[in-house]
């Protein structure tokens, strides 16, 4: 796995680890798969205990590349 540089300083705001990271990468939902500049990314979704995750990637030589991770507000439940 790679970490783009906007993808590391995004998490360090974020509060998001590589861990929280990785995990997402291998346990999380696809939720997007679109077209960028005619590269294919894809969106992985997790819920953690206290947040819930997406995580921004892309395949290069058969190697994931993250471009971006965020947290996801959850709605408020009654």
């Amino acid at each position: 796995m790679i970490i783009s540089s906007h993808a590391k300083d995004e998490m360090l705001q974020a509060d998001i680890s590589e861990e929280e990271v990785e995990q997402c990468l291998a346990h999380g939902e696809l939720e997007i798969k679109q077209i960028v500049k005619s590269e294919t990314r894809y969106g992985k979704q997790l819920d953690l205990k206290f947040k819930t995750i997406m995580v921004i990637y892309t395949l290069r030589n058969r190697e994931e590349r993250v471009v971006t991770a965020y947290p996801i507000r959850r709605k408020k439940q009654w």
